[in-house]
């Protein structure tokens, strides 16, 4: 329990978890670059029907709760129901755990998802999931560290081990760095993960980290609100989840 009360106790959050939480365990949330989503996917970027204009900045896209002996997340724990009210009004959520797939949606299927596959595993309260989440964003804040050193969202080419060193000295832990194909036939800054220990506190090299292929150089993509297409009239929302391998492995 001391592990779980440190966590909340960090983030300053007042709602206590009502679960007891397994020991061996290490958190990692990732963090997706809208400018290099948008460049990559064919139907291009919608703007949220939720009426808040997402942050230009880093995303969540992922918070999950890993094994520490086998490295495995931990998915779908119970059948903790989820409740929209709970998390609706939470400062920045829809900023910065924003969706912005096209067709234009809401966001909510992929905050459920988040939840029921891994918050539930976290041994936090949703409302405390969703605010721990967003306030780690808030401390590791990787925009604000990039642009401090000269590595801005500008089309320029920046070095990988540079911007992985920029965070680490930030953090006092090694980046997990993801690359997709940008344009000019370039690799391009997609995502960031990061790991935590079970104490909530202690940023962490992720054990067992995936590889990515990325040039020693990358492009660092431009993010724009002009990129958002505006919602269609009689648009569906549509269930979509960020990619991110917290979630997908």
């Amino acid at each position: 329990m001391a592990s779980r009360i440190a966590l909340l106790c960090l983030l300053g959050l007042l709602v206590a978890s009502s679960a007891r939480p397994d020991s061996g365990i290490y958190y990692q949330i990732a963090f997706m670059w809208p400018g290099a989503y948008c460049e990559q996917t064919n139907a291009g970027c919608c703007m949220p029907t939720t009426g808040v204009v997402p942050a230009r900045d880093f995303y969540i896209s992922g918070f999950t709760v890993y094994n520490a002996t086998t490295n495995a997340p931990k998915t779908r724990c119970s059948k903790t129901p989820f409740n929209l009210t709970e998390i609706i009004e939470i400062e920045g959520l829809k900023q910065y755990w924003s969706n912005i797939k096209c067709p234009s949606n809401n966001g909510q299927n992929s905050w459920k998802t988040a939840w029921k596959k891994t918050g539930a595993c976290s041994g936090l309260e949703e409302k405390a999931y969703f605010e721990a989440a967003l306030a780690l964003r808030n401390r590791i804040n990787p925009l604000a560290r990039l642009v401090s050193k000269g590595i801005k969202p500008d089309f320029s080419l920046y070095s990988v081990k540079r911007i992985k060193k920029v965070i680490q000295a930030g953090i006092g832990a090694t980046p997990v760095i993801q690359c997709s194909k940008g344009p000019f036939d370039k690799f391009q800054l997609y995502q960031i993960y990061i790991c935590v220990a079970d104490d909530g506190e202690t940023f962490i090299d992720c054990p067992a980290a995936p590889k990515y292929t990325c040039s020693d150089e990358i492009l660092f993509h431009p993010f724009e609100k002009w990129m958002l297409k505006e919602p269609k009239e009689g648009e569906p929302d549509e269930t979509f989840e960020l990619p991110s391998v917290a979630m997908d492995h």
